[in-house]
């Protein structure tokens, strides 16, 4: 198979796995994100910005392969580490487990910054301070509220410019470094630290952080 069908195989298995870059296209089956809920794509960012990327997915279907679904995604993440003189990106995990009697494939992968989270994923994905999203031309949106419903105000915006943001057009769940200030309205917060963009209407959602 050419390099070519493999890229494009491959685009089709990422978006089964909600955009994390790995397996072909088909039903999405795992929802939420917190304790005790059938899971989904969850992403970890610590406080240097490296992120962890977790898929669950459906593999009850016969003619999946698990080693071929690794051997692609080990050569997708090889394809972009070429580019750079030190790797970028790193597949941690591919396995199956058994959720609620079903079995599940399991993806864990690590990005060294959200632009190679972003740039692999060929969506929109920031993570950084306030006034570098500013500087990157991103604009903080109107419709971020706080735990309690109450709306962030534009006006006190200089004074949150030292303080991260996550800014995402994938729909997921985030486990953030620091806590939760504001959010996109629909966003659910699962604790202070972990938002489910799962039924936000906006195409874009931002978090700011305390720090």
């Amino acid at each position: 198979m050419s390099l070519l069908n493999n890229k494009k195989q491959m685009i089709r298995i990422q978006k089964l796995g909600v955009a994390v870059a790995v397996f072909c296209l088909g039903g999405i089956m795992l929802v939420g994100c917190g304790a005790g809920k059938t899971e989904k794509t969850q992403l970890s960012i610590d406080k240097d910005g490296v992120i962890t990327s977790v898929i669950y997915e459906e593999f009850s279907e016969d003619y999946y392969d698990l080693d071929e679904l690794s051997d692609m995604a080990a050569q997708e993440v090889s394809y972009y580490n070429s580019e750079y003189i030190t790797p970028k990106i790193s597949l941690e995990e591919t396995t199956v487990i058994e959720k609620d009697e079903q079995p599940v494939l399991k993806m864990t992968m690590v990005f060294n910054s959200y632009s190679d989270y972003s740039h692999f994923n060929q969506f929109s994905f920031f993570y950084g301070t306030i006034q570098d999203a500013l500087d990157k031309g991103f604009e903080i949106s109107e419709l971020l509220v706080d735990e309690d419903g109450n709306s962030f105000k534009m006006s006190e915006l200089s004074d949150y410019l030292d303080k991260h943001i996550v800014i995402s057009a994938d729909k997921t769940c985030i486990v953030t470094p620091y806590n939760i200030l504001y959010s996109t309205n629909g966003t659910v917060l699962e604790n202070i630290k972990t938002a489910d963009f799962s039924n936000v209407s906006s195409d874009i959602i931002q978090l700011i952080l305390s720090k």
